[in-house]
């Protein structure tokens, strides 16, 4: 083999993110910039149709609290929550399963659908949501402590939406 019959050697490719080419060009960042707030509001959109109905209740359950302050009428307030309880619950479950419930069987499905116990309130059956069972129905509903019931119905909320 001669030397005349070797080839010269190639030279090595240039990366296309070369340091000398860093940072990109503007339109890079002005591309990427625009991708993230793309993702952004997708993010943000999402998040806001899951909650919408969670927000909603919220408002709704604070109506409920401030026409009972106002009225100061306990059967009208009691009735109220366990109205706004039973459209979430048929919302998220089947009709069959949560029309028909009343009383007991109505505190042990709520008790079941909050899952586990983390408030320092037992829950709907032997906490301050005891009074959702018959309370509305009652000639004078039994003393309740309307805000540990707030709380309680609140948690819910926030668990089903």
């Amino acid at each position: 083999m001669n030397l005349e019959e070797l080839k010269d050697l190639a030279a090595p490719l240039v990366p296309s993110f070369a340091p000398d080419q860093w940072p990109p060009e503007p339109w890079v960042w002005a591309l990427a910039a625009g991708l993230l707030v793309l993702i952004g509001l997708a993010i943000w959109w999402r998040w806001f149709q899951r909650t919408k109905t969670r927000r909603y209740a919220y408002k709704e359950l604070e109506a409920i609290q401030q026409r009972f302050e106002e009225s100061g009428d306990p059967q009208r307030y009691l009735y109220e929550i366990n109205l706004l309880l039973r459209r979430i619950a048929v919302r998220n479950f089947h009709r069959e399963k949560v029309a028909s419930l009343t009383g007991e069987d109505w505190l042990d499905f709520l008790d079941w659908s909050r899952g586990r116990k983390r408030s320092e309130d037992p829950g709907f059956r032997e906490g301050s949501g005891r009074v959702l069972a018959w309370g509305a129905y009652q000639a004078e509903p039994d003393r309740f402590d309307a805000q540990s019931l707030q709380q309680l119905v609140r948690a819910w909320i926030r668990r089903q939406t």
